[in-house]
Parts: C-alpha cells; structure tokens; sequence
C-alpha cells in the first residue's frame, strides 16, 4: 500500500482584535514588500485587499521579493463550484483571521482564534524561512502568550485587555454548547480572577 506523508507545517495561533491585526500587518509590510491577497476566489485575477483587519478572511502574505508574480491555480470540482487558490506549495504565508466583530457563544461575547501558517515544503529557501521566523518573532515579542489553559498561541495587546475585562477566547471553531465545553469556559472566568489579583 503507498501512503502519502501529510504536511503538518507550522502554525502560530492568534487571538486578534483589529488594531492587533493592523499592528501586525504593519510590522510586515514595513519590513518587506508585502501585498495581502485572498488565498482563494472565483476569477484568476489577483487584487490586494483593503484593509484586512477590518474583515474575517483566509489570506496569503505574498511577499513580491520572493515570488514576484503570482498567479492563483484553477480548483476544478466536478463541475460544482469551481475556484482559484494560491498554490500551497508557493513561499507564500497565510494568515487566517477570524471575524474582528465579536460573536456570542452561550450568551457570551467570543473570540474566534486565527493564525499564520506555512507548510513545510523545504523548497521555500532560506529567505522564507528568515521571513516566517522575523514574523514569529514578532509576534512573540510584542502579543502575550495565551493565558488560556489547552489553548497556544498569543493575544494581541487589544485582545488581551477585552479579554480582561470578560471577554470569552473560543479555539478555531465555535464549540457547541455542552456540560464539557461550558466547565471550560467556566474555568475561563476563574483563570481570568486570578489573573486580575
């Protein structure tokens, strides 16, 4: 039997409001030649998103110095709905960013995690690898680590203070409304009392 290896990659989870979202972005496109992009959509044709922290998206961080011209590829389905996405395989960083409006998740306001992630493919080249590690590092420079038990990743500073103040921190799905899911969010709020002491 042939097996084909799964690419993992790596992963840094986020919490975001949209002033950290913006921070972020700025840090990037300071520092690089950097177009945000929707990862996928209904035409070829590839056009820099307007303010992405104003808007949930999964997005490409298409950095021009290492891929000069991108092109998405043609996502066939069987005749139902077919699409366009940035090639995976590309040296390319996608960010996926949860709605910065706050939903309600058992009467709770709630706050989807995100995250920027890379696969592993070794074709990248060194110049990628040192642009994905200065925006880790970054991050974990200037977000708090993720206070929530079972939950990695950072809290943007704006985050971390709605946080604070009540705000509920979901994984990367709404959880649905169990005995098991309420006791963690229960175990939320006391985390949170010990760390307002």
């Amino acid at each position: 039997m042939l097996c084909r290896q799964v690419d993992m990659g790596r992963q840094t989870q986020l919490h975001m409001l949209s002033q950290d979202c913006k921070e972020l972005l700025d840090y990037i496109q300071q520092r690089d030649p950097v177009v945000v992009v929707d990862r996928s959509a209904k035409s070829p044709e590839v056009i820099e998103v307007e303010s992405p922290w104003d808007r949930e998206g999964f997005y490409c961080l298409w950095n021009q110095h290492l891929v000069p011209v991108l092109q998405r590829e043609y996502i066939h389905r069987g005749g139902h709905n077919p699409y366009y996405r940035v090639d995976d395989e590309l040296p390319i960083i996608e960010l996926s960013y949860p709605d910065p409006a706050q939903k309600t998740w058992n009467g709770r306001l709630a706050l989807m995690q995100g995250r920027v992630y890379t696969g592993l493919n070794a074709n990248k080249g060194k110049e990628f690898e040192k642009w994905y590690g200065s925006i880790v590092r970054w991050i974990r420079k200037n977000f708090i680590r993720n206070p929530i038990p079972h939950l990695d990743g950072f809290v943007g500073p704006a985050a971390y203070e709605w946080y604070r103040k009540g705000g509920m921190l979901l994984p990367v799905f709404p959880p649905p409304v169990t005995p098991q899911w309420i006791s963690w969010m229960e175990a939320q709020d006391q985390h949170r009392a010990l760390f307002s002491k």
